[in-house]
């Protein structure tokens, strides 16, 4: 059964909701196995709708941006629950009774992306069509194809005409 694009958004909201308050409390408890399960549920399923209402509003690429920022918080919220490695080999860890600041931030951002997600849901987009990120700029290009002359008004040149060979 196929689900609407309501339910799809509710799903979104409800679990950026849940993946907040996840990052609570872990915030308060690192240690957590259940809870951060959770948490890659939770946002496992926030990507994943983000994916099906970009599909649903004709291409809305905005809403790609919020499921890439998902992919990203599952990665480096491992990293933060695993601790940093040291050059001698072991691991930082937050000190009992201290709240980790990375998943307090975590938790605000999470919030404040569903904040983001109503807005887009709600405000007119005043485009027809598929609304794609705009292009970078093409890399610089300094230098200049082997056998280039500049000197020469860009002509190739063999050496012996310029008395080398």
């Amino acid at each position: 059964m196929a689900l609407s694009e309501t339910e799809v958004l509710d799903c979104l909201k409800t679990n950026l909701r849940l993946a907040a308050q996840s990052c609570d409390k872990l915030a308060v408890l690192p240690r957590k196995g259940p809870t951060y399960r959770q948490l890659r549920d939770q946002l496992r399923l926030v990507e994943g709708a983000c994916r099906q209402v970009a599909y649903f509003r004709g291409g809305d690429a905005r809403w790609l941006r919020i499921g890439l920022f998902m992919a990203e918080v599952h990665k480096r919220a491992g990293d933060w629950l695993r601790g940093t490695k040291r050059p001698d080999g072991s691991r930082t860890k937050i000190a009992p009774g201290h709240m980790h600041p990375l998943f307090v931030k975590l938790a605000e951002n999470l919030r404040a992306a569903y904040g983001k997600a109503e807005e887009l849901r709600t405000h007119a987009t005043n485009r027809i069509g598929p609304i794609l990120p705009k292009p970078g700029a093409p890399p610089h290009r300094d230098t200049a194809p082997v056998g280039w002359n500049r000197s020469s008004g860009g002509l190739l040149v063999p050496a012996r005409v310029n008395g080398a060979g």
